[in-house]
């Protein structure tokens, strides 16, 4: 009896991690040129609010272990003043590095 309780707990956990749309899925589905309002349909609620500046709006979406829930993925959508697709990324941009020099009389 405990060996098919355990089969059992096993199978439901297993079809609740591959039950929810990730990251990656939805940015092989999207494309650019993509409106914004085809991106919302397709991400739905996955999908939040990162900036929004005068021409451009991101929009981020997190990918979760499913059995953890630990962030394992971040993917960046950026969309132009025309509300159209035209980069996908992981967020990495290169910082700007100063050097200060201290000179001591």
């Amino acid at each position: 009896m405990k060996k098919i309780f355990l089969i059992a707990i096993i199978t439901i956990m297993a079809s609740y991690a591959g039950a929810y749309k990730q990251a990656t899925f939805i940015s092989n589905q999207t494309y650019i040129g993509m409106p914004i309002n085809d991106f919302k349909s397709l991400a739905g609620k996955k999908a939040s609010l990162e900036a929004m500046e005068s021409g451009y709006t991101v929009y981020r979406i997190n990918d979760y272990d499913a059995y953890t829930g630990a962030v394992i993925d971040v993917k960046f959508y950026y969309f132009d003043s025309n509300a159209k697709l035209v980069k996908v990324d992981g967020g990495e941009f290169k910082q700007r590095r100063y050097q200060v020099e201290v000179i001591n009389h």
